[in-house]
This record gives C-alpha cells, sequence and structure tokens, in this order.
C-alpha cells in the first residue's frame, strides 16, 4: 500500500530528499499532498513533514531548511539520536531532529557551496565537514538513519512494502601513470638512473635496468594481477585513464596519449571493463582542456565515454559539476575525501547531483568511493595491517545497510616498490572479504 506523506509545501528540496530516502534507499513507493482534508481522510500508511501536526498522526517536524531556496550560513546546533550527536534538533517530532534537513545537508554538500579554507589543492577539506566534527564520516549515516526509519514505519504500517536491495563492491582504479619506466624514453630514465645512483638507491637501479633490459615487468605494470583477482571473484571493475597532453607540470606526469603502449593498454581493459577519463588536474580550471581529453578517448576507443574522477579529487562545486554535464559526463566517482576515509555525502548510495544555484535536481549521477588507497598509507600513515582493519570498518558499515561499496586503488599502489611495499595484500584482503 501506497505511503502518503503530507507536506504544507513541496518544494524542489523536498522531493529531491524524500525520493532519495524512500525510493532510493527504502524502494518505497510514496505520493505527497499538501491537502490536509486529503491527508486525513486517507486510512493507509502516512505521515506528516511540518512545522506542526495536524492531529495525532505520525509526525516528522521540519527543521525549515527545505522550504528555503537560497544557501546561507546555518547555525548549527545539535542533539543526541541514540550514540549519535546529530544537527537540525528539532523538537515534539517523532526524531529530536530533522533527519530529512540533515541528509539534504549532507547530501547536496551544502557547507562547500560557504565560504572555506582549502587545502594545497583547493579542495573542501575533510576536517572542516560536520560529518568529521560529529564523529558521522565513517558511517553511511543517511542510509543507517533510513533503516531506523524503516524500522519505525514498518512497526505501525504492517501493510506498507518495502524493495530490498543488496550489498554490492565495485572496485576502481586509477591509472595516473600507465607505467614507471616504460615509455618514458631514453632521456628520462636515464636522469632517473643517475639520480638512483647519487641517492644509492639499489631497488630503483635494478628496477630501471631490468626494466630497460626486459628481464622485469614494469613496477607499475600490475595489469594482469588485478584482472586475475577481479576475474577470480567475478567483480565488474572501472578503470579510469589520465590521457592528457600538456597538463600541469607537476602534477600530471602522465604518458603521453599518443603512447602506443598506453594506447594499447587502454583498448584492452576496455574488452574486459568499464573505462572513464580521469581528467587532469589542469583540466579542472579549463573546460576546453576537459574537453579535447574526453574527446581523444571517446575517439581511442570508438565510444562515447560518459564516467569519470577527478585527477587528484579536484572537486569544486557547483563548477566541476557543471563542467562535467556541460562535456556530456553523466556518471562521476570523485565523491569522497583524499585526507579521511568516510563518506563524504553521508551515503553509500549512488545519488543524482543536486544543483544547490539552480535549485534542481541534475541528471548527474554521483556514485561515492568509501576508501582510497593513499588515504591509509599517505594521509592516515597505517600499516597495511592497520589499513586492513579501517577497510573492514567500512565494508561492515556498507553491509550492513545493503549498500555500494567504491573502493579507489591505483595501479603503483601494487607495484610492491618503495612506499608500497606490503600493500598489495591489503587489496586482496578488500576483495575478498568484500565478497565473502
Amino acid at each position: 500500500m501506497q505511503l502518503l506523506i503530507y507536506s504544507p509545501q513541496v518544494t524542489p528540496r523536498i522531493k529531491y530528499t524524500f525520493n532519495f530516502i524512500f525510493r532510493e534507499i527504502l524502494r518505497c513507493d510514496f505520493e505527497f499532498t499538501s491537502v490536509a482534508k486529503n491527508f486525513a481522510q486517507y486510512d493507509g500508511p502516512k505521515l506528516s513533514y511540518a512545522p506542526a501536526p495536524l492531529a495525532d498522526e505520525l509526525f516528522f517536524k521540519s527543521f525549515g531548511l527545505l522550504t528555503k531556496n537560497n544557501i546561507e550560513q546555518i547555525d548549527l546546533s545539535t542533539t543526541q539520536f541514540g550514540d549519535e550527536t546529530v544537527p537540525f534538533p528539532v523538537e515534539n517530532g517523532t526524531f529530536p531532529f530533522d533527519i530529512f534537513s540533515a541528509s539534504f545537508y549532507f547530501l547536496s554538500r551544502y557547507e562547500e557551496y560557504l565560504p572555506y579554507m582549502p587545502d594545497e589543492h583547493f579542495r573542501f577539506p575533510a576536517k572542516l565537514s560536520l560529518q568529521y566534527q560529529l564523529n558521522l564520516l565513517g558511517t553511511p549515516i543517511i542510509d543507517h538513519w533510513s533503516m531506523i526509519l524503516k524500522n519505525l514505519l514498518s512497526k505501525k504500517f504492517a501493510q506498507l512494502h518495502f524493495g530490498s536491495r543488496t550489498f554490492e563492491f565495485i572496485p576502481t582504479i586509477d591509472i595516473d601513470r600507465a607505467y614507471h619506466f616504460k615509455s618514458s624514453g631514453l632521456l628520462k630514465n636515464a636522469a632517473r638512473l643517475i639520480k638512483a645512483l647519487t641517492k644509492l638507491d639499489k631497488e630503483k637501479l635494478g628496477n630501471i635496468i631490468n626494466t630497460g633490459l626486459g628481464k622485469k615487468k614494469d613496477p607499475f605494470d600490475t595489469y594482469s594481477f588485478l584482472n586475475g583477482l577481479h576475474q577470480k571473484y567475478q567483480l565488474k571493475p572501472i578503470y579510469f585513464f589520465l590521457f592528457s597532453e600538456k597538463g600541469d607540470k607537476t602534477h600530471d606526469v602522465n604518458i603521453h596519449p599518443s603512447d602506443g603502449l598506453l594506447q594499447q593498454l587502454i583498448r584492452s581493459t576496455a574488452k574486459h571493463a568499464r573505462v572513464g577519463i580521469h581528467p587532469s588536474y589542469a583540466s579542472n580550471s579549463n573546460v576546453l582542456k576537459l574537453r579535447s581529453e574526453k574527446a581523444s578517448l571517446d575517439h581511442l576507443l570508438d565510444k562515447t565515454i560518459d564516467i569519470s574522477r577527478q585527477h587528484y579529487l579536484k572537486l569544486h562545486l557547483p563548477k566541476t559539476y557543471l563542467q562535467l554535464i556541460k562535456v556530456g559526463i553523466n556518471h562521476d566517482y570523485t565523491m569522497g575525501y583524499a585526507s579521511q576515509v568516510g563518506f563524504r555525502a553521508g551515503t553509500c548510495t549512488p545519488f543524482f547531483w543536486y544543483d544547490l544555484q539552480l535549485e534542481k535536481q541534475s541528471h548527474l549521477k554521483v556514485h561515492p568511493f568509501a576508501v582510497m588507497d593513499a588515504t591509509l598509507q599517505k594521509y592516515l600513515g597505517l600499516t597495511p595491517s592497520e589499513a586492513k582493519i579501517q577497510i573492514d570498518q567500512l565494508l561492515n558499515a556498507v553491509k550492513i545497510v545493503n549498500g555500494t561499496f567504491y573502493s579507489l586503488w591505483h595501479n603503483e599502489s601494487l607495484s610492491e616498490t618503495s612506499r608500497w611495499k606490503g600493500w598489495k595484500t591489503v587489496y586482496e584482503h578488500m576483495v575478498s572479504t568484500a565478497v565473502s
């Protein structure tokens, strides 16, 4: 039986938030009404979302955020909800906070439209996020709240139907540098050789010489390992290739797009996995360059690529998403932090980006990732053993709500060289644990 929801106003924000929670997460059909008489006469499952209840119905008090149509600084206070500290407190409602305003605030990335001090790559820092400050970042909190809401509704309305969903694991791989030494050219490798000799770096010396002589695979050539592992567990990975000409000299240290080995690698990868564009660091502020990079990859694969992830996770709202839409990207996988693991948008469920400036849902679908290799090793400074524990916690949090777990790894972090020694087992552990 259909759920009826009463709200005095049915704004774009209300439609967006309720659609996401009820249809995308809970798989529950519902209808809105703003007519009090119709709501009173309905004898099926129903709830109200308003400043005050109509009668003695199941009532969720609104904070007011979802009836506004502007972006402004919000004086956020908090309250307790079980063991959690939550924002948007309200009184005399079924919950002590406005679950829908809180969900919209996280999902829309409202705080990223407000003034903030960016990090060195001009990104929104994880530690400034409300989820981090409230210790909610490690949980797909919107999905978690939705399950509590579902349990409440199921007890009150036995006839209300909820669909089911199953946990899904989707590994994603960023290819910033397809090879370490192959395709680098004689001069560049000679410079590396001299530098390694100066520093007495025996490991690097051996890798350069043996790769050059064909006695050993390039350290970053971890593709057969990835393919074998993914096929073993029947996974559907996604690879994002940096395919940029004349990018940022410091951050876009990729192989030239015209390189035959790189092109062959991309074509062969596309035969067994999905391939997306990894827009360069430089393209983040240049839509013409972004369009050119995507067109080059489209041409190479003779198909239209519509999935992407930003290099260095350079996400500036709303500019980055508007540029992606402009060049034909329909799915983006950038939503996550470099410095912290967890759920930047508060969810492990793919969602359509809400454009706060235009106050409407866009057609760009956002696929949030939970963990990145560099976050564990570089930013958090974890050992491989500690990283496995952290991954297990994140996986469990997603499995509990039957969500989608996206991981972000790089081919080079599986090389078992330099700082990545011992980290191959971390990826194997994550994959086997995810599918068990």
